[in-house]
């Protein structure tokens, strides 16, 4: 009787720990996680969907020339590859939803320099589905209105954003 009151135990401790595991996580992503744990998102969203995410970016304006709608990003620049058809490097993130007021992307949003608006924000997955975007392309480095492609991006509902006054520390540009 002992015994089996023994084994129980140890098979209810497991369980919860098992339990435990499966849940939802907190992803606190820095400087050396945010490449990968992003293109990992993006692959694998329903994985995250019931996790809380934190990061540091910079505020985008995306306007999908399509539906004539305009959408602040919290995104990084990347290497090209991901997300990207024309050939350029691209933008990594997400589209921002938020209750509150989000500060302005930097007139120079699309320069390569570190002089964004910078942004700390926390929130979650809207859902694991995408969002798609209809964006001008870059054609010999130079945006092109004739041409364009689709973008996918997932929603992130932000539930708190502070503005990040020292970005000395982080990079504008990130890699694996």
């Amino acid at each position: 009787m002992k015994k089996t009151k023994i084994i129980v135990a140890v098979l209810l401790l497991i369980l919860c720990f098992t339990f435990a595991a499966c849940g939802p996580k907190d992803y606190v992503l820095n400087e050396q996680t945010f490449f990968l744990v992003m293109t990992n998102i993006q692959a694998r969203p329903q994985q995250y969907v019931d996790g809380t995410l934190e990061f540091d970016c910079f505020t985008y304006r995306l306007v999908d020339v399509v539906e004539e709608k305009t959408y602040i990003c919290g995104v990084r620049k990347c290497s090209v590859g991901y997300g990207c058809t024309c050939g350029n490097d691209t933008i990594i993130g997400f589209v921002l939803i938020y209750d509150g007021e989000l500060p302005e992307p930097s007139a120079r949003q699309s320069e390569d320099t570190n002089e964004q608006t910078w942004v700390h924000l926390k929130g979650r997955l809207k859902s694991a589905d995408k969002l798609t975007v209809t964006v001008n392309s870059y054609v010999n480095g130079e945006l092109d209105p004739n041409n364009t492609e689709r973008i996918q991006l997932l929603e992130f509902v932000v539930e708190s954003c502070e503005l990040i006054e020292d970005y000395s520390n982080l990079n504008y540009y990130v890699t694996k």
